[in-house]
């Protein structure tokens, strides 16, 4: 038995530990010249903006533009947010990285984090020669890069690792607005276009809109206006002036995410989280499918350790009630920690019917409230007599 003594046991798996997950982890496709440190086509994982400095990224040179979008993430998401980023020749359009089939493309940059990219940016900035193709209002080649970024982001998340696409929008035509291509006509809900810009040479800061979208939880807006302004001091659609742009409205109608004003606050804000969608459609909304995104994630590591085990089926075939009770708990416990605050409710539900024997499959059916968004606030005002009343 040895000396007497107090023995005090630690105990441990009591706090309820809620589920890892990759919520903000950003990567960014970008258009650049090789340096010594930094060969065009590979993958890199950094933490700072001097990480991309030491790269061979400055802000002056052949890699100007490249730096342009990191530091706009990192005046966001803050020092020590993970960033993958990779450069790509001028001749690389923004299709062609988002191609899945192109093993040089955005999808090299999403399998060398092995699954860890959760946002991803496509940027490009052509050489000086290049004339864009002005189709439905914007560069053809960021709307042609919209199906192919939606491909890519199903193909990965059919791997459990799922994507969300912003893209440069680039050199929108702001005189003809009304012919813009309306993106509420995709079917695209995983891949969004950005065409606000805090530079007026048509290009799109998708950096600074991923340094937004990094920094914030899931369940969050871009354009909630409590996060307060954005870093900028300056802030265009092409070469219009956010607060000159009178064509917000119908922009904002027809899905694409840029920068806005609102009279009686200083600086730069976001209209809004839109992806390539109807507005019909529950994923919509970036913040919606990120949602989502992580609450798939979450079930899907609470389950994975239930495969191939034994359940009791009670006499009359059915799934037995406290096994039932086991796996509806596990899932609810898991969701509703990992994600406090991100959503109203979740619930889960399996029907004890199930042939499982015959099937060896098991259903079942979970369901998220999420949370609501204040998109119009309506304020009923006027004047009252109390001696009338």
């Amino acid at each position: 038995m040895g000396l007497p003594k107090v023995a005090i046991t630690l105990g441990n798996g009591n706090l309820g530990t809620s589920v890892a997950t990759d919520d903000g982890v950003a990567g960014l496709v970008l258009t650049g010249v090789a340096t010594a440190n930094l060969p065009l086509g590979t993958p890199k994982v950094i933490f700072n903006l001097s990480e991309a400095e030491a790269l061979g990224i400055t802000a002056t040179g052949t890699n100007a533009s490249a730096y342009r979008h990191i530091k706009e993430f990192y005046d966001l998401a803050g020092e020590g947010a993970e960033l993958y980023i990779m450069t790509v020749a001028d001749s690389v359009t923004l299709t062609q990285m988002a191609d899945v089939t192109n093993a040089s493309g955005a999808s090299k940059l999403l399998d060398a984090a092995r699954g860890r990219i959760r946002l991803l940016g496509l940027t490009r900035t052509p050489a000086a020669s290049y004339i864009p193709s002005l189709t439905d209002g914007l560069d053809k080649d960021s709307l042609d890069a919209i199906t192919k970024a939606q491909q890519l982001a199903t193909a990965y998340t059919a791997q459990y690792k799922p994507v969300r696409v912003l893209i440069e929008g680039r050199k929108l035509d702001t005189a003809n607005t009304a012919t813009l291509k309306d993106l509420r006509t995709y079917t695209a809900n995983r891949a969004g276009i950005v065409i606000g810009s805090t530079s007026n040479d048509g290009s799109a800061s998708v950096g600074l809109v991923l340094g937004r979208a990094a920094s914030i939880p899931v369940q969050r807006n871009l354009g909630r206006v409590k996060d307060g302004s954005l870093p900028v001091t300056s802030a265009y659609v092409n070469t219009v002036k956010a607060e000159d742009l009178t064509s917000g409205d119908m922009l904002h109608d027809k899905g694409y995410i840029f920068l806005r004003t609102f009279i009686g606050r200083s600086g730069y804000f976001l209209n809004d989280d839109p992806m390539c969608a109807p507005a019909t459609d529950d994923y919509s909304q970036l913040a919606l499918g990120r949602v989502i995104d992580k609450a798939s994630q979450v079930s899907y590591q609470t389950y994975v350790d239930e495969l191939n085990d034994e359940i009791v089926i009670d006499e009359n075939g059915k799934i037995s009630v406290p096994v039932i009770k086991y796996l509806q708990n596990k899932i609810e416990s898991a969701v509703n920690l990992a994600m406090v605050d991100e959503i109203s409710s979740f619930s889960a539900f399996i029907d004890a019917d199930q042939n499982v024997l015959s099937t060896g499959k098991l259903t079942v059916r979970a369901s998220i409230v999420p949370m609501g968004y204040t998109k119009t606030i309506e304020v009923l005002l006027g004047f009252t007599n109390p001696a009338l009343q």
